[in-house]
């Protein structure tokens, strides 16, 4: 896929997309053919501009147009929203896509430019399938309704062009993540996931470490480790450390970067305490927090981010054998302290807690902030729809909320009351990985208790993306399963913050 622009359109585009508005028409910026075509719709009745009520495709005989030609109403313009603009966009052209319209055309009338962002994502996004291992006449249909380009129309596009391509590269990112997310254990493996890794570092300049079991064991990362012990891929154990320092910061910025850790389970069984049917089909969504962070790596040289920003990226899987993690083990940190295992589905808090606290020792992070799938409790309080963010500064929380609502990744933050980190101290440890009897109660909250042990003194946020990592009711630019939540939040964020 490919974007590019015009100033005016022409018969190769396959598919024209107008939008137009319910209090001044579809504006004088048309050029004459579409003016007329609007009239004719105008005059039989066919055709408004009110917000998302029409959708008309007109056959045109116009030798300077498309063949097909869709008017799409963006109701009043000084009462669109970003996220609005964004799902008209996509919504209207998922429902459009078909195996002859290869390049699509959107005129951008001035009053969307300062929307072409979301237009741009909107309809970039939803150019994806998660079924990218059909073959033959499948692989054929699953395909068909993809695009090779989006041109984007307008006498002024220089005013915005920057912006479009940005917009372009980010869902490009969003959807590779979603490729991450989606594969499954056999396909994306730690090894590949970390080969991976090291493809986008040196296609864009980065420092990487990968520490390998062996370095994990010298280290003394008893809490990762002890996950691993259950997969039959005994080195499988690794944590990806990526670093993106561009020129020109000022010591303090490069001294205390932003730190994003995302968790990397490659699949989960749950260990001992098994996963029910329903809940461990769908395991490989479990690196979902890793896999963002890899696709924010995609984009910071590319968008000439100003920030120093180190990624951290845990990766094993959570098996069950003879050696696995087993119910009431008593395991000792990187950062010394011992955490008794009340749960072995429990995992992910204790592979962060490990990546937490080395990163915090080794690059005295001026913020932090942790993603994962991390806990049932979260889709019960939240839904599919909003995200969970609690930590321990009020600054970052506001700054990461403003991101997310600003690209549609909505978070709500969950209180980080004192009792629930009482609640997680153990009985005959430091810590636990979950309470006894009451863990269903408040679960999201006592895991980034937990996780809080792990942070020292460090400016620190905890996202939990359970329900909106991978759903079965997509916003009207996803598919169902992956959804690629956070990439584009957390670029918004590294721009504004």
């Amino acid at each position: 896929m490919k974007i590019s622009f015009s100033k005016s359109p022409n018969s190769n585009i396959d598919l024209l997309l107008c939008p137009g508005f319910s209090n001044t028409g579809f504006l004088n910026e048309y050029n004459s053919e579409l003016k007329k075509i609007f009239s004719d719709l105008k005059k039989n009745k066919l055709l408004s501009g009110k917000k998302g009520e029409y959708e008309v495709m007109v056959n045109s005989a116009a030798k300077n147009l498309p063949k097909k030609v869709c008017f799409i109403g963006f109701g009043d313009p000084s009462k669109l929203k970003n996220s609005e603009v964004r799902e008209l966009a996509a919504g209207k052209m998922k429902s459009l896509l078909s195996k002859t319209h290869k390049k699509i055309g959107v005129f951008i009338p001035k009053n969307l430019e300062k929307f072409v962002k979301e237009i741009t994502e909107g309809i970039c996004l939803i150019n994806y399938t998660p079924a990218k291992y059909k073959t033959g006449k499948f692989n054929e249909k699953a395909t068909q309704n993809l695009f090779d380009e989006v041109v984007l129309i307008s006498g002024k596009h220089e005013k915005y062009k920057k912006e479009a391509e940005e917009a372009f590269l980010t869902a490009q990112a969003v959807n590779e993540t979603r490729d991450f997310v989606n594969a499954p254990p056999n396909i994306i493996s730690t090894a590949v996931f970390a080969e991976k890794a090291r493809e986008v570092a040196k296609q864009n300049g980065y420092s990487i470490k990968i520490l390998e079991k062996k370095e994990l064991e010298k280290l003394k990362m008893g809490l990762i480790l002890a996950v691993n012990r259950g997969s039959r891929n005994r080195d499988g154990a690794k944590m990806i450390v990526l670093d993106y320092s561009p020129k020109g910061l000022k010591k303090e910025e490069y001294k205390n970067p932003v730190m994003l850790v995302g968790k990397g389970l490659i699949f989960d069984s749950g260990g001992y305490n098994l996963k029910p049917l329903k809940a461990i089909e769908d395991m490989q969504q479990d690196k979902a927090g890793g896999s963002v962070v890899l696709g924010v790596f995609r984009l910071l040289k590319k968008l000439n981010i100003k920030k120093r920003v180190i990624g951290i990226i845990p990766l094993t899987e959570n098996l069950i054998d003879a050696e696995a993690m087993k119910p009431s083990e008593v395991l000792t940190a990187y950062n010394g302290k011992t955490v008794e295992i009340r749960n072995t589905d429990a995992e992910g808090r204790l592979i962060l807690a490990d990546a937490l606290s080395y990163g915090v020792e080794k690059y005295t992070p001026g913020y932090v902030v942790d993603i994962a799938t991390l806990t049932g409790a979260c889709i019960i309080a939240l839904g599919d729809r909003y995200a969970a963010v609690e930590g321990n500064d009020k600054k970052l929380i506001d700054a990461l909320i403003k991101a997310g609502n600003k690209t549609d990744e909505l978070l709500w933050e969950m209180p980080m009351h004192k009792e629930f980190s009482e609640i997680m101290k153990g009985k005959i440890a430091d810590y636990r990985n979950a309470d006894d009897g009451t863990a269903y109660l408040g679960g999201t909250m006592k895991a980034g208790a937990f996780l809080q042990f792990f942070v020292g003194k460090s400016k620190w946020a905890h996202i939990d993306i359970a329900g909106v990592a991978y759903v079965d009711r997509p916003k009207a630019y996803d598919l169902s399963m992956a959804t690629g939540f956070g990439v584009r939040m957390f670029i918004e964020f590294l721009k504004k913050f």
